[in-house]
């Protein structure tokens, strides 16, 4: 009964003394219990402010870090901006480490004078994670470039990327409206054309692990006008990295086009090797006036085609009259006596004002004169592959009628041998009397030209297509090796096929186009992780107005001052595209009056950029203001901060030279985060000094409190520390 009257009474003895009574108050660090509602949520408040969480999102922030710095270093700044730091995986990662810093400090509330450092530094925290939010939202970066005298107003924000469409009105040759369409690029990462579009890291990391065998799950083309435009604006293909290429299609209004290889064998290199590894290089464009193209490559032999129409010309390709004359025939075609075409061969090597009848015929052929054309004169030699053309010219007569010249090119019957004559009486060309083909050997002398051999192709207007070879016989004489009709895809062995041959050369055509057109395109370009930011983008797209519909491939505009536009003719309208930037207002104007470039003597190095600008803003009372922009000391206007970038030499077009003038250009950069992330770590730095130098003396006795509370929960007597004292040296015995 004492027992229980004791446990009634709430008291009891112990060794240590009396117990105090239990309270029915709720413990502190124990929430009090309540419905499933209340539990649940006070489960999430505890998990949210817990170590557990803290660590999670610390391993996870290091590990989005350390993915970060890798990325940026494979595909670049611009790449690591939008797909990780702006990326939405990076946003709420921040914000559960925000949210947890945030509980872990709340749960602990009311904070005690010893946790000062402790709450100082998670508001560090948490204001430094509000400062970089700020800074990925309302940040801003661009570029300025300007030539000494120019002046600009406006910055180019190259992260924002936008198409320009205006009609130009035919007559006044004036923009009548301009659209302005912002555009998602897709940075890094091309999409288009079968390949997936990469929109965040998800998309990423499933291309990743799918090797891009799953399609994309966006449109397969990104339409940016609006419902309002008079027309319909879509992107179909985004190249991040793009190089000028050119597409051949079959064209009925085009010229006879093919793609012909060259491989070739030498010592030292046992294995066949193309002479050119570039498409466009292996590719021969006839030209209209002369329908042949040549080129060497590089090669000791020249390789040509050319094209003709009539069953003869191909007859005296296959089939050339060398035996005749070491210098040339001119082979006459003319209508006989009864009607039949006739065939005459005129050795060209003969006297000047030699005279010849035509046999069967009433027309008389006089040699006038034979001489080279030179071709250098607007690139010719790049078309024939020579540096001068045979050339025959003749004076024809019929009965007694008067003298008509006719002229004839080497190797080039599809020439017209009667060129109009500017003044003629009744302003009428005269009329042909007879077809000239003048057919001359190759040059070929490996001490003035280097060749050793010359290969012919031939397109007839069957679109059949022949090959011819010369080579070098005995004692230097030109001489045919091989003719015959020509397979598409089917290599020839021109030079030293014999077994055993040190050095050998051989030919396909792998396409032919009887008639094609050139359509200038965009083909990826790859760099290397220090050539990213380097890169130049392009896209293909589809301009539809009306039911006319009309495919482009445009690239990014690299000019400073004003955008790039390409003409787009759409039946009888004109618009005009340009690939371009936002190009946002500064608010005040900024005027470059001299800049230098210094450089490393004997190199193109430069050690030191200096601008000296003038600022003009009439909003702050700001006229002419002197500032120098230089490599290590930036100018602050307004909120943006100038710093000198890079320079560009400004490259004469027509000359494709240097002028030795160079264009300065400032990066840009607004961030109204920045105050507050120097402010958030300045707390941090002070917090962590109160929590861990100033604890001990500041804000506790030393643990003098919490040693007495552990006593008096353990019953046992309260310690008393005897207050320190300095220790007194003993005397020394005498």
């Amino acid at each position: 009964m004492a027992m229980a009257s004791k446990q009634a009474s709430g008291s009891s003895s112990s060794p240590g003394g009396p117990v105090p009574p239990r309270s029915n108050a709720p413990s502190p660090s124990r929430p009090p219990t309540g419905g499933p509602l209340v539990k649940m949520i006070l489960g999430v408040y505890r998990f949210l402010a817990s170590l557990k969480l803290a660590v999670l999102s610390l391993t996870g922030l290091a590990a989005f870090l350390a993915f970060a710095t890798w990325f940026e270093s494979t595909y670049g700044t611009k790449a690591v901006q939008v797909y990780v730091y702006k990326s939405a995986a990076f946003a709420i990662l921040l914000a559960f480490l925000a949210t947890n810093i945030l509980c872990a400090a709340l749960i602990r509330f009311p904070w005690k004078r010893r946790q000062t450092g402790f709450v100082i530094t998670h508001a560090g925290l948490l204001v430094l994670i509000a400062g970089s939010y700020v800074h990925f939202k309302a940040g801003d970066e661009g570029m300025v470039g300007m030539l000494e005298g120019d002046k600009r107003a406006e910055m180019l924000r190259t992260d924002a990327p936008v198409f320009r469409v205006r009609e130009v009105d035919p007559h006044g040759q004036e923009a009548a409206r301009s659209y302005e369409m912002p555009f998602h690029d897709g940075g890094a990462f091309g999409w288009g054309a079968g390949q997936s579009r990469i929109d965040n890291v998800f998309d990423l990391g499933l291309n990743w692990l799918t090797r891009g065998r799953l399609p994309s799950p966006g449109p397969a083309e990104e339409v940016l006008s609006k419902s309002g435009d008079p027309f319909k604006f879509a992107v179909k293909q985004y190249l991040p990295s793009s190089t000028p290429s050119t597409l051949r299609v079959a064209d009925p209004a085009g010229q006879p086009m093919a793609r012909i290889q060259l491989r070739f064998t030498a010592p030292g290199i046992p294995t066949p090797r193309m002479a050119s590894a570039v498409e466009d290089d292996q590719w021969f464009k006839l030209d209209r006036r002369f329908l042949r193209s040549a080129k060497s490559d590089g090669m000791p032999a020249l390789l040509t085609f050319s094209s003709v129409d009539k069953p003869g010309f191909v007859e005296d390709f296959l089939k050339p009259p060398l035996d005749v004359s070491a210098s040339g025939v001119a082979r006459f075609r003319y209508p006989g006596g009864n009607g039949e075409q006739r065939v005459y061969d005129f050795a060209v090597d003969q006297p000047v004002d030699t005279t010849v009848k035509l046999p069967d015929s009433d027309l008389t052929v006089k040699l006038e004169k034979l001489a080279h054309f030179p071709t250098a004169e607007g690139g010719l030699s790049r078309v024939v592959g020579e540096d001068s053309i045979p050339i025959a010219m003749f004076q024809v007569r019929k009965g007694e009628g008067p003298e008509i010249e006719h002229i004839a090119m080497g190797s080039m019957p599809m020439f017209p041998n009667i060129i109009p004559r500017p003044g003629a009486d009744d302003g009428k060309p005269a009329q042909a009397l007879v077809s000239i083909h003048l057919m001359v050997p190759p040059d070929l002398d490996p001490k003035t030209n280097g060749r050793f051999g010359q290969i012919d192709v031939l397109a007839d207007a069957d679109h059949a297509l022949y090959y011819r070879v010369f080579g070098r016989g005995k004692g230097g004489k030109v001489e045919l090796r091989s003719a015959g009709p020509l397979a598409r895809r089917k290599w020839i062995d021109a030079f030293g096929g014999d077994a055993g041959a040190v050095v050998t050369i051989g030919f396909q055509v792998e396409d032919y186009l009887p008639s094609g057109v050139e359509k200038p395109i965009f083909v990826p370009l790859f760099l290397s992780k220090g050539e990213m930011e380097q890169a130049v983008p392009a896209c293909l797209v589809e301009l539809t107005v009306g039911d006319q519909s009309r495919e482009v491939w445009i690239q990014h505009s690299e000019a400073l001052d004003k955008p790039v536009f390409r003409p787009v003719p759409m039946g009888d309208r004109l618009y005009e595209i340009a690939y371009d930037v936002d190009r946002r207002p500064l608010g005040f104007e900024l005027k470059l009056d001299d800049f230098e470039v210094g450089f490393e003597p004997g190199t193109e190095q430069a050690t030191k950029f200096v601008s000296k600008v003038r600022v003009d803003d009439p909003a702050l009372n700001v006229r002419d203001k002197p500032y120098t922009i230089s490599m290590n000391e930036p100018m602050t206007h307004r909120g943006y901060t100038f710093y000198q970038m890079r320079y560009s030499p400004i490259v004469d077009p027509r000359t494709n030279q240097r002028t030795g003038q160079f264009q300065s250009v400032f990066q840009v950069g607004s961030n109204p985060g920045r105050p507050i992330i120097y402010a958030g770590c300045l707390m941090v730095v002070m917090g962590a000094f109160v929590q861990f130098y100033m604890r001990a003396g500041l804000f506790t006795d030393g643990g003098k409190r919490e040693r007495e509370r552990a006593a008096r929960k353990a019953g046992l007597p309260i310690p008393v520390e005897q207050p320190r004292t300095r220790p007194q040296p003993q005397d020394e015995p005498l």
